[in-house]
């Protein structure tokens, strides 16, 4: 029987991911959501992303985009052409209220990034790369067709937030890849169906699972887990950044 496996965001670290799929062995059947948020912070965003461009030949796979690849993304439109906006639209969606930006990006757009791990992430690649469009083209590419949400029969899979009243074709990029949970998870779902979310890291290390609304960012980049969920036996894996798994209580 096929499986559907929820990994939260694994932040640069490879060597979590790697050990987490070799345990979870998925099979050609079997579909694999990751959540987003696979760069920044950690020590290895390049092998992360080569690890799931390996995965796609695997399985089935499914990989939203995070807040921090939408940075990228939008980093790389600003870089390509500085007179579009596209990355202070960026900064609106998620950034400016946190980091007191006012005005005009040119100042901010790449130390705003740096920051938050996009140093850790250009220096996985090469000394040499010192912005995101020096990166090699298949990285890349793979970050621009990363989905905003995805939906099976019982299921909803976002990186962030959602409002439950709304299809999810209609929902924002903003509360989809930026929203926090600053004021409670929202409401179910008016489809009746379960959600899978990242973004929001529980720095308990535990999972916060209030039936409708299940978020598995165990904050790994902060000392925690990255957590690997099966949504229908609700199997659990989670593994630390040095490769360690937790063992079951």
């Amino acid at each position: 029987m096929s499986k559907t496996w929820a990994i939260g965001d694994v932040h640069g670290f490879s060597l979590a991911l790697r050990r987490l799929l070799d345990e979870i062995e998925p099979q050609p059947d079997d579909t694999i959501v990751l959540l987003g948020d696979y760069v920044d912070r950690g020590p290895d965003s390049k092998g992360t992303l080569d690890r799931l461009m390996q995965l796609e030949r695997e399985c089935h796979t499914v990989f939203l985009r995070g807040n921090h690849e939408d940075m990228m993304i939008a980093l790389l439109e600003w870089e390509k052409n500085p007179h579009a906006g596209g990355f202070f639209q960026c900064l609106k969606r998620g950034l400016s209220g946190f980091l007191g930006i006012q005005g005009g990006v040119s100042k901010f757009h790449f130390s705003a990034w740096l920051a938050l791990g996009g140093r850790q992430t250009l220096g996985s690649f090469a000394p040499r790369i010192q912005k995101v469009s020096q990166i090699p083209e298949k990285y890349l590419e793979f970050m621009i067709r990363t989905k905003l949400f995805y939906e099976d029969d019982k299921n909803i899979f976002v990186h962030a937030l959602y409002d439950p009243n709304l299809p999810m074709e209609e929902q924002t990029s903003e509360k989809l890849m930026w929203g926090r949970l600053t004021k409670g998870a929202p409401e179910p779902h008016f489809s009746g169906k379960t959600t899978y979310t990242g973004h929001s890291a529980q720095k308990n290390g535990e999972i916060l699972d209030l039936g409708h609304f299940v978020c598995i960012d165990t904050y790994l980049y902060g000392g925690g887990w990255l957590t690997a969920l099966e949504t229908s036996s609700k199997e659990c894996l989670q593994i630390d950044a040095g490769g360690r798994f937790r063992l079951s209580e």
